[in-house]
């Protein structure tokens, strides 16, 4: 039964990364339900007042709580089965028993590595260590598993949702107009002269896209790059590693 469940883990992973799917897919085909473009005149100071608004928050919401569940579930997969593995060895495995995730190479990581898998057989430990990210390099941010275990963290510990989205252009001001900004928690107000009101091109349908992780630690992930890192967990971690367990088991 223990090889039948962490599969089903794993492909409850899959209902969820297609439920996101589809939400993100609904996002994007209705633009215009996300953001708010309103503008005023101000004669008196001799401003025209462009207010553009967030207004699809729960939409962003519902992508980030599902993107959140097909990580949570497919990142505690890698440490169920490695929870199996160790029982081979140990009827009561440590609780250090883990998928160990690694971006750097070390003393510190080897003996992380050794605590995470007591008791798992030796040739699992071995699939495990070739799968780290310490093995591209400088690129390990770029390693499926790597970014599994990042947003998995991040989903934890820092940020519900994991997402973040980047509107098209909502609207244009030519330059040369001078202009004056105030962004704010979901909304951003500019001005300019309202001599120049009449050449701001205004655009009702902005392209809009969605990203998970946090940019500003360099990981800017598509929907593409989830459904990659759920292909390399099936194909390159999960299926391998379960071929160690008896069939029974």
């Amino acid at each position: 039964m223990v090889v039948k469940q962490r599969c089903f883990e794993m492909e409850w992973a899959k209902i969820h990364l297609d439920r996101l799917g589809s939400e993100v897919a609904k996002v994007l085909a209705n633009p215009e339900s996300l953001y708010r473009v309103t503008a005023d005149e101000d004669p008196k100071k001799g401003l025209f007042i462009i207010r553009s608004e967030a207004i699809g928050s729960i939409h962003f919401l519902r992508v980030g709580l599902m993107a959140g569940d097909f990580v949570s579930n497919l990142r505690s997969s890698l440490d169920h089965i490695a929870w199996d593995l160790a029982k081979l060895g140990k009827k009561r495995p440590s609780s250090e028993i883990c998928f160990p995730v690694c971006g750097r190479n070390g003393a510190r990581t080897e003996a992380k590595i050794r605590a995470a898998t007591a008791g798992i057989p030796p040739e699992a430990i071995s699939l495990m260590k070739s799968l780290q990210p310490y093995h591209d390099g400088k690129a390990y941010k770029s390693n499926p598993l790597w970014r599994l275990n990042f947003l998995w963290n991040t989903n934890k510990h820092r940020v519900i949702g994991l997402h973040s989205s980047v509107s098209g252009v909502l609207y244009e001001v030519p330059s040369g107009i001078r202009v004056e900004e105030r962004k704010f928690y979901d909304s951003t107000i500019v001005t300019i002269p309202l001599s120049a009101k009449d050449k701001v091109r205004f655009h009702s349908r902005p392209n809009v896209e969605i990203f998970f992780g946090e940019e500003d630690r360099g990981v800017k992930l598509t929907l593409d790059d989830l459904r990659d890192i759920y292909e390399f967990v099936s194909r390159k971690v999960i299926t391998p590693l379960i071929a160690f367990l008896p069939p029974n088991n």
